[in-house]
């Protein structure tokens, strides 16, 4: 399957754009956020939204497929979760769209919800992310204790993969997070 990369997941938002009849929003989550809204370059495959693609966002990708030549997958995750709160701590990007209003977590958000797949990939993208504006770990601490405890995954694999991105990019503060999600266990 076929990468985009950032410049051509943005003219293809563009050529959505451009395509709606009425104004429309999403949220766009995943590989696609983490391009579009953080700068990683690596690209994705597609755009992965938390929003329900209505009708007329569908219409809208289909024509932005014609026009740019670019076969983006636009469709809602089957799977996905994230912190309780990140709605309301969402993120507008591109601006300069005049009918499509793209929304994509907040950064830490963001990375709390690609520490739930955990994957290379998904690792790769965090240390980019933090590459290029670095993440608080009080906030990554504070969002994975109070708003992940309802995840879709298994709490001991998910608080494994939060302590594998901690080491990754906090290496030095691996033992006192152990410890303090140790403490918050009991």
């Amino acid at each position: 399957m076929r990468i985009y990369t950032p410049g051509e997941l943005r003219r293809f938002l563009a050529a959505m754009d451009r395509s709606l009849a009425h104004p429309a929003e999403v949220v766009v989550i995943g590989g696609a956020a983490a391009a579009i809204g953080y700068g990683v370059s690596s690209g994705t495959r597609d755009i992965d939204t938390w929003t329900r693609v209505h009708e007329d966002l569908a219409a809208a990708a289909e024509r932005a497929r014609e026009t740019t030549g670019l076969r983006v997958p636009f469709a809602q995750s089957g799977v996905a979760d994230g912190p309780h709160e990140f709605g309301s701590r969402l993120e507008r990007v591109r601006p300069r769209l005049e009918r499509l209003r793209v929304l994509v977590p907040e950064r830490h958000d963001l990375v709390l919800m690609k520490v739930l797949r955990g994957d290379e990939h998904d690792l790769q993208a965090i240390e980019a992310i933090h590459h290029r504006s670095p993440l608080e770990l009080s906030i990554l601490l504070k969002r994975y204790q109070e708003e992940m405890c309802a995840t879709i995954i298994a709490p001991r694999r998910l608080r494994g993969q939060f302590l594998t991105m901690v080491e990754r990019l906090f290496p030095e503060d691996l033992g006192e997070t152990e410890r303090r999600l140790g403490a918050r266990r009991r």
